[in-house]
């Protein structure tokens, strides 16, 4: 039977006291409360999973691992240095954080100092572009500038290889793989949901989205790798895709940003 390994996508931690900040920044959606966050990785150790970074997912040496769940970190918030960060410690577990390099050091944002103590205890850091644009909307010289820039401030500020690019607002555009590859990425993050399978040789990597509404019963089938958890999600993000190419996506991130009250 083929291994099928759940990447998690996670965004911000947050204590409930911590609510209101998030107020025309973002989709509350896509947060997890503390005590929630906290709920879901006693899950993982109860059950025996291990938890690898996307370096290991990716590498042969992992390729036999069973019971396994990748945690992934996108844009960089503060609340996951805060407070998600000392849990994945109080269990020993790693995770990957894609970053924005514009975002880095901004107010409600991890700074660099904090990106160095992660990753000096075994967490990885990887690329989240420069400026968090939807890259499905920009000419090849921009996309090779958030790609290739990007990758440079990460590695010179951490010593570090970046390998790895998580596409803001899970954009995909047809021109980023070829780009990314020739910049030295080895595989691209969406937020097409999905299991890995340790035998895909597809760049394109999927994964399924953690926040407040994932119940505890629906989160333990997710990283057990239950086929079923997922299902409805599917539909919903095919529905939610379909809905973008009819409208376009301009005017998706229009009506998306009026929903949420988005500012910015």
């Amino acid at each position: 039977m083929i291994q099928k390994i759940p990447i998690l996508m996670y965004h911000e931690v947050y204590r409930p006291e911590e609510y209101e900040r998030f107020r025309e920044l973002t989709n509350p959606a896509y947060n997890t409360e503390l005590s929630v966050f906290r709920r879901q990785m006693a899950g993982i150790h109860e059950n025996n999973i291990n938890t690898l970074t996307i370096d290991e997912i990716l590498s042969s040496k992992s390729k036999h691992k069973k019971n396994a769940v990748c945690l992934t970190f996108d844009d960089g918030w503060l609340g996951n240095y805060l407070h998600a960060y000392p849990v994945l410690q109080e269990f020993g577990f790693r995770a990957t954080f894609f970053v924005a390099t514009s975002l880095i050091g901004n107010q409600l944002y991890m700074n660099w100092e904090q990106l160095k103590q992660m990753q000096a205890s075994g967490m990885s850091i990887q690329s989240h572009t420069v400026s968090h644009l939807p890259m499905g909307n920009l000419e090849n010289e921009e996309l090779i500038f958030e790609l290739s820039e990007s990758k440079k401030i990460i590695e010179e500020k951490l010593s570090t290889s970046v390998k790895h690019l998580s596409l803001p607002h899970g954009h995909k555009g047809k021109n980023i793989w070829s780009l990314a590859k020739k910049i030295g990425y080895q595989s691209v993050l969406t937020s097409e949901v999905g299991f890995y399978s340790y035998n895909s040789l597809d760049p394109w990597i999927k994964r399924i989205s953690i926040g407040d509404s994932v119940s505890e019963n629906r989160f333990l089938l997710i990283v057990q790798g239950k086929y079923r958890a997922i299902c409805d999600i599917i539909i919903i993000k095919s529905l939610k895709n379909a809905f973008k190419r009819v409208v376009g996506v301009n005017n998706y991130r229009k009506l998306y940003r009026r929903m949420y009250r988005i500012k910015g």
